[in-house]
């Protein structure tokens, strides 16, 4: 029997992170016959490749109070009261649409209620399911760790960095009052659950499974290790704690031993004086090219390019370039704290601690595998991505997670 789901939350069409895989999850739950109520500000979120499918409706939500808060927020031209406002413009906004779909639900009866991307704030009558971002304490202790609050320091200052720990803190004082809200949390990976476990979440509300990432756009990538000599890829922001520190180092290290090694570093890569001067060192580096950030149409033409992703980032839910390098059949490297590693199988060489011989081994036992076999490799790993990503499988497992929610509801109602 269909489901109908009230979904709201965080998406985009064309972006990367959870936000640009949602998209992805609600049209495969509409092919398979669901029906879909998208509530959201059309200022802000309004999936348009949704639009026209059968089952599909959007619902606008408007706070005209909240909407002039922002837009006065945004005159004044402050990070801080810029942060304030949209925090409580999310609660605001998760309030409203409690209020709604439950009003709506009396009229045509829904199912369950998906949050996207954040977790539900407001306790709601129907069965909940929500699919955050990270759990609420990882970035802050992330911050904490001596390497990664100097970077934090140097590219926003002392204040800021005192702000964002308040943030943070604020952020997790808030998820503790919630989380009996939700019937169920989706984890993009084990690591995360075990991570929302220690936060206080209930196991029994706990379940993990990845993100939907559309495998077809890597499909025409070859085997990697064909051009003579092996590629590593840093993709994404230079934040402080995806830790480009360490691949620089590592990278060093590691061309050392193998001359021929090269990198390859792409995306938003400017940051404070030392993340500056760390780039534009490592742009005067033989083997070494700085490139900016690419269009996410462009991404699976880079991974044909290279050979080896590498995501050495502190305490990440999940890596979507790490789903995306599986899905070109390139081999990943990453660290404990990055769920995204269970994903890979054979094709992912993990390191133990984050510092710089840690990564450098791992990327050289990389290196040496797609030069022994890279054929092998690019094999295994399209393998795990078709296992753990494919848009249907997760698109079924979600429509499975919701039965049971509705079925548990059921026998305590």
């Amino acid at each position: 029997m269909a489901l109908q789901l009230a979904v709201y939350g965080i998406l985009g069409d064309g972006v990367g992170s959870g936000a640009g895989s949602f998209p992805v999850l609600l049209r495969g739950l509409l092919e398979r016959g669901h029906r879909i109520d998208f509530y959201g500000n059309p200022s802000f979120i309004r999936p348009r490749s949704l639009e026209g499918l059968s089952g599909y409706r959007y619902v606008p939500l408007h706070l005209p109070a909240a909407e002039s808060l922002w837009r006065a927020s945004r005159r004044l031209g402050s990070p801080h009261i810029e942060t304030m406002v949209s925090q409580l413009n999310h609660i605001a906004y998760q309030r409203l649409v409690v209020r709604t779909l439950e009003a709506e639900h009396r009229r045509r009866p829904y199912d369950v209620f998906l949050e996207t991307d954040m977790q539900a704030l407001w306790p709601c009558s129907l069965p909940v399911i929500s699919w955050p971002q990270s759990p609420p304490q990882t970035e802050a202790r992330s911050l904490r760790d001596p390497d990664v609050a100097r970077f934090a320091v140097d590219a926003h200052g002392p204040s800021r960095y005192a702000a964002v720990q308040v943030y943070y803190a604020y952020r997790m004082l808030l998820a503790k009052a919630a989380l009996r809200f939700s019937d169920r949390y989706i984890c993009g990976s084990r690591w995360a659950l075990e991570e929302w476990a220690r936060f206080g979440a209930s196991r029994e509300r706990l379940t993990s499974f990845s993100y939907p990432v559309p495998l077809e756009p890597f499909s025409a990538a070859g085997p990697p290790g064909t051009r003579g000599s092996v590629t590593f890829l840093w993709l994404g922001r230079a934040t402080p704690r995806k830790r480009l520190d360490l691949f620089l180092a590592a990278f060093e290290r590691v061309q050392r031993r193998h001359p021929n090694a090269r990198a390859r570093l792409v995306g938003n890569l400017l940051g404070g004086a030392e993340t500056r001067a760390l780039v534009e060192r490592a742009a005067t580096s033989p083997g070494v090219v700085v490139e900016p950030a690419v269009a996410r149409s462009e991404v699976p033409a880079l991974l044909s390019e290279v050979d080896v992703l590498v995501q050495p980032s502190q305490n990440e839910n999940f890596g979507f370039s790490i789903a995306e390098a599986l899905a070109a059949g390139r081999p990943v490297v990453a660290g404990p704290t990055n769920g995204t590693l269970e994903y890979a199988g054979d094709a992912g060489f993990g390191f133990d601690e984050y510092r710089a011989d840690s990564v450098a081994e791992a990327m050289r036992r990389a290196l040496e595998a797609v030069t022994s076999d890279g054929p092998g490799l690019f094999r295994r790993a399209r393998a795990a991505a078709e296992r753990h990503f494919s848009p249907p499988a997760v698109a079924a497992r979600f429509e499975e997670l919701c039965r049971e929610v509705i079925a548990e509801q059921g026998k305590t109602s």
